[in-house]
């Protein structure tokens, strides 16, 4: 009993000195309310001085009155933040100068730190170079921090508000944290962002992320950085359909030399990393029946992953995924997604159960397409609650069953780290209850959008190469004469990057010709270049290719030789053999396609010129 009330002691100063310094620093991170206060408690010790020295002039019976000895009060008073006590007489110091002469001292301390410490935080800002400038006080901000933190990167934090997870950071050599509204251009310049190599912003606000990159390129512009230099931005948007709009109004928008501005989705990058850490146990490409059980928005961006990688794997001739999706709203959300893309019924045999979480019991879920199928292959449990989908998880993820479920949760845990993907097999009591249960970290996994591209991007790029390759070959042109006949995985990065500018330029070439890019519709009509169109914008493609192998110390010549850069193509596009001209043109007829692989189609404007 001794040694339990004595551990209940030791317990008790360690949650005191924990409390402590948790309210140093959060009063550090954001000291504005701080300040109010100390204002009030610097005032309050004031009158109390100045009171409680009264009463004791009055106690000994000091002649005079109060407004004769007002000027020694209040000099007095002055003195207790000092540590200078007043002369006073000989008697009991009266309650409210025992008040004061404690919280005077106190709102000094808070001023001295308020003058010294603060300032060296933003010193330290305003001194860094090449650092990561984060926006943001939620989740996604914390878990992005911790990443660059290991990465050894240096972070300067600009954060609106205070809390716990914040006032941790105060005293990281390696972060800075900045109190402040990050779509003021005056905090982001004290954030050193105008010397910074990266920057982020998070949380779901879109309006108030759209102003902190007007800030930013404003900042930007004005340090006079160009291409070489460009300040890179990543902005989050929690909603995917906006995500799509922002993109592709970034692909109409010309290249800025000071900036380069990339939006990123936390459910969409999760759902392509979790398929990645999977890829040893599990593909798309599998035949046995899977179960996604609650569409939040990761479970709809991850019923399109497993959709696309299928069909980039198997093709579009291979029989359709069956796939189980269980949640309140299923049928309706499923018909929106396989409204805008068709990769859902390509791929994917979809059978919606319109079950309430509490009520789904994932173990009796069977698809009516597929009866025989046997036990399920894989589960993913997708609620945004994350302890009913641990519940869900948990209640489903143990013996005898032989299937793997995986549970999407925000941020890692104890728990989480025992069974997280690739982990150690055999090392505790976890791994024999739950071996075939992954917890997967959304937050933590996908905190980084620098780390993957884009993967719309990179699949009009992989498009558009994989239809050149079929053209050349079906020309009976050999790879030994051309090393640009290889595998998207091989294809060496010279080759890449004329594929990735020719997907930006879609809009471009809309544009030309009065016509735009929007969301896919269920009854969208179908859409096809007229002859003068392909015409027009085959031939701004040539040009577009030239002037790219040009900037690229490329030139002209009747034989291509690709160790000195000569290629037979690079001349005005008149004088191109027919061959030639319909790669041009096949390319533009390859657009409408890609679009829909990324839920959109194109249509022409009210005043498109007619052919």
């Amino acid at each position: 009993m001794v040694s339990d009330a004595g551990g209940r002691q030791r317990r008790s100063r360690r949650t005191r000195r924990d409390t402590a310094a948790d309210g140093l620093r959060t009063l550090l991170v954001d000291p504005r309310g701080w300040r109010v206060l100390c204002g009030v408690a610097a005032l309050a010790a004031m009158c109390l001085g100045i009171a409680g020295q009264w009463l004791m002039y009055e106690a000994a019976g000091v002649g005079g009155s109060f407004g004769d000895h007002f000027l020694d009060l209040l000099y007095g008073s002055f003195g207790l933040f000092v540590f200078q006590p007043p002369d006073l007489p000989d008697t009991a110091l009266s309650a409210p100068l025992q008040v004061a002469r404690f919280l005077a001292p106190a709102a000094t301390f808070y001023a001295l730190a308020d003058a010294l410490v603060l300032p060296v935080s933003r010193l330290r800002a305003r001194l860094a170079h090449g650092h990561a400038v984060v926006c943001g006080d939620g989740p996604g901000a914390l878990a992005l921090v911790a990443k660059l933190r290991s990465e050894r990167a240096q972070v300067v934090l600009v954060a609106p508000g205070a809390h716990a997870e914040l006032a941790g950071l105060v005293g990281d050599q390696r972060v800075t944290v900045l109190a402040g509204d990050p779509t003021d251009e005056a905090v982001l310049r004290r954030a050193g962002l105008a010397r910074a190599d990266r920057l982020y912003v998070t949380g779901p606000a879109t309006g108030r992320n759209a102003a902190v990159l007007i800030a930013a390129v404003a900042i930007a512009t004005a340090a006079g950085r160009d291409r070489s230099t460009a300040l890179r931005c990543y902005a989050e948007e929690s909603d995917p359909d906006v995500l799509d709009a922002l993109w592709i109004l970034l692909l109409r928008q010309p290249a800025s030399d000071a900036v380069t501005v990339d939006f990123f989705n936390t459910a969409r990058l999760g759902a392509r990393l979790l398929l990645d850490d999977l890829a040893a146990t599990w593909t798309p490409a599998g035949g046995g029946p899977v179960v996604v059980a609650g569409l939040s928005p990761f479970g709809r961006e991850l019923l399109l992953q497993i959709a696309r990688r299928r069909r980039h794997i198997l093709g579009e001739g291979a029989f359709r995924l069956p796939v189980v999706v269980v949640d309140e709203h299923a049928s309706t959300v499923v018909q929106a997604l396989r409204a805008r893309y068709e990769v859902l019924d390509v791929a994917l045999d979809l059978d919606c159960h319109d079950v309430r979480a509490e009520e789904a019991d994932l173990d009796r879920r069977a698809h009516a397409h597929a009866p025989g199928a046997g036990f399920l292959e894989q589960i993913f449990v997708c609620y945004d609650d994350e302890e009913l989908a641990l519940r869900k998880a948990l209640a489903t993820a143990r013996p005898p069953t032989r299937r793997s479920v995986v549970v999407r949760v925000d941020r890692g845990s104890p728990l989480g780290d025992a069974l997280r993907p690739g982990r150690q097999e055999g090392q505790g009591p976890m791994d024999a209850l739950y071996d075939d249960m992954v917890i997967f970290p959304q937050l933590d996994a996908a905190c980084d959008p620098d780390d993957v591209s884009d993967d719309r991007l990179e699949a009009w790029a992989e498009a558009i190469h994989a239809d050149y390759c079929r053209q050349r070959l079906e020309s009976g042109e050999a790879s030994d004469d051309n090393e640009a006949l290889v595998a998207w995985e091989n294809l060496p990065e010279k080759y890449r990057t004329n594929n990735y500018d020719q997907a930006r330029d879609i809009e471009t070439k809309l544009n030309l010709i009065g016509c735009a890019s929007a969301r896919m519709t269920p009854d969208a009509p179908p859409f096809a270049f007229t002859p003068d169109e392909v015409e027009l914008l085959a031939r701004h493609e040539h040009e577009r290719w030239m002037r790219n192998r040009l900037a690229h110390g490329w030139r002209g010549g009747e034989t291509r030789d690709n160790e000195r850069l000569i290629h037979p193509d690079i001349r005005p596009y008149d004088e191109l053999s027919t061959e030639t001209k319909d790669k041009d043109a096949q390319m533009v007829r390859l657009i409408p396609q890609l679009l829909a692989g990324a839920g959109y189609r194109v249509v022409r404007s009210a005043d498109a010129p007619t052919a």
